[in-house]
């Protein structure tokens, strides 16, 4: 008998059904390994390092969906190339935390050591490589079993960058005495080169063909470009002060580069090796990351608290985003998670860079800057000893007698500050021109280093 059913039963039953139909999807869903495509603009992510959270973006509406707490400090992040997760570390703390982007809720943790910095992802989404600062070690992570599955010795190690054909780690490498670049095979788990520098590194990429590595130094108002084919220091781009963190466009069209002394996003042409404009964002940019096809960067402000919207095209910022205290890393979701946007797999082919030839290396050794004296101690009118903090660095040692008040003067365009090892004085963030003093009784040795940058380091020596 076949029954025929009313429009009132219908309409009760179809949220029944709806909900059936979405749970047999969801279903499929996970059995199948599909994602259902979600029609909405990709979620970016922000590291807030003063709340200890992370900041989840919605690029769509230019305002903050949610924040997620984490261990202290969030420094380095990075996102499977599928989008389901992301990699955070903490500063702070010895683990990296795994966010599910689903649920935007903490999906587990991975011990990797003291004060984890730099995360990078191979292309595959196999391996995470974790910079782990105070243990002079690079951490290697199996993302299928988020455990830590091989370690490879590097002196402070601090940001990295991974080759696109996920061969090659090459690490800033920060200890005093011994900066470089450490090139590390992540198949051996070995390092297998060095590229000495004579100022100390502090964030890198590659172009999306792997010819060309972009990498900031401390104290030089340029991005240096290595040919990554011979290791060779082959140029400079002049940018603003103390530029940070310098990025490729997905299609290596472009790079935008933020310099923090100047509070500016350089957008350069790779192609020349010049700066095709620049934008005033917010205080202290820190970070910047693309959607992917390029046209949209987003610029964290440390000190301001915000992101700014930077539209490439036009050249100016269409957006303000307050996020929380102090935003430092950021990564923008994968397109293809959305179901829209151009951008492509690690291993579809690439458009083919138009640079200029590189150098000889006998050319290439003429551009290297030449090293710079590091700042050195004084003497006060009445004799106390005074230090001049410029070029990122402290002077390596400062003398003083006992009861003699020493004092260090910010001479840098981006912050500072003066702490013991020991934390027994700490002159908070030191802006440009600003003083701290201090007055040591006892004799001794006496450790300090900056909280905003952990590679400035000095000592004081206290004679009997």
């Amino acid at each position: 008998m076949i029954r025929l059913i009313s429009r009132a039963s219908l309409a009760r039953l179809a949220p029944c059904l709806l909900a059936l139909a979405v749970g047999l999807f969801g279903l499929f869903s996970w059995s199948t390994g599909v994602r259902p495509a979600v029609a909405a603009s990709p979620k970016a992510y922000v590291g807030l390092f003063g709340d200890n959270a992370v900041a989840v973006l919605d690029t769509g509406a230019n305002r903050v969906l949610s924040t997620i707490p984490i261990p202290d400090g969030p420094h380095g992040m990075a996102v499977t190339p599928d989008g389901r997760r992301l990699y955070v570390s903490s500063d702070g703390a010895s683990v990296v935390t795994i966010i599910d982007t689903a649920t935007d809720q903490v999906a587990g943790s991975v011990e990797v050591g003291r004060a984890p910095h730099g995360l990078a992802i191979t292309p595959d989404g196999r391996q995470v490589v974790a910079t782990v600062f105070d243990d002079n070690q690079v951490a290697l992570i199996d993302t299928a079993t988020n455990r830590v599955a091989g370690q490879v010795a590097v002196p402070n190690p601090h940001n990295v960058a991974i080759s696109p054909d996920g061969r090659l780690a090459y690490v800033a490498a920060q200890q005093q005495g011994a900066t470089a670049l450490a090139i590390l095979d992540l198949a051996s788990k070995a390092q297998v080169g060095s590229v000495p520098l004579d100022k100390t590194p502090r964030a890198l990429s590659f172009s999306p063909d792997g010819k060309w590595v972009y990498f900031t130094q401390a104290g030089v108002d340029a991005i240096v470009v290595l040919d990554a084919a011979s290791n060779q220091i082959v140029g400079q781009i002049p940018v603003g002060a103390s530029p940070h963190y310098a990025l490729f466009t997905p299609n290596g069209e472009h790079a935008v580069a933020v310099s923090q002394g100047t509070n500016e996003l350089n957008v350069l042409a790779p192609a020349t090796r010049t700066v095709s404009s620049v934008v005033a964002v917010g205080e202290l940019p820190h970070w910047v990351a693309t959607d992917g096809d390029g046209d949209t960067a987003y610029v964290t402000n440390e000190t301001a608290g915000t992101v700014s919207v930077v539209d490439l095209d036009r050249g100016e910022v269409t957006a303000t985003i307050p996020v929380g205290r102090a935003p430092r890393k950021i990564v923008v979701l994968p397109d293809a998670v959305y179901g829209s946007g151009a951008s492509q797999p690690a291993s579809a082919a690439r458009p083919a860079m138009t640079e200029q030839p590189a150098p000889s290396a006998s050319t290439a050794a003429a551009v290297r800057p030449a090293p710079a004296a590091q700042p050195a101690a004084a003497l006060s009118a009445s004799g106390s000893p005074t230090a001049q903090i410029a070029g990122l660095a402290f002077p390596p040692t400062i003398s003083a007698a006992p009861g003699q008040t020493i004092t260090w003067t910010n001479a840098d365009a981006v912050p500072h500050t003066v702490t013991s090892a020991d934390r027994a004085w700490d002159s908070g963030s030191l802006s440009r021109g600003q003083s701290f003093s201090v007055t040591l009784d006892q004799p001794g040795t006496y450790a300090y280093a900056c909280q905003i940058h952990p590679f400035m380091r000095g000592t004081v020596v206290v004679g009997g």
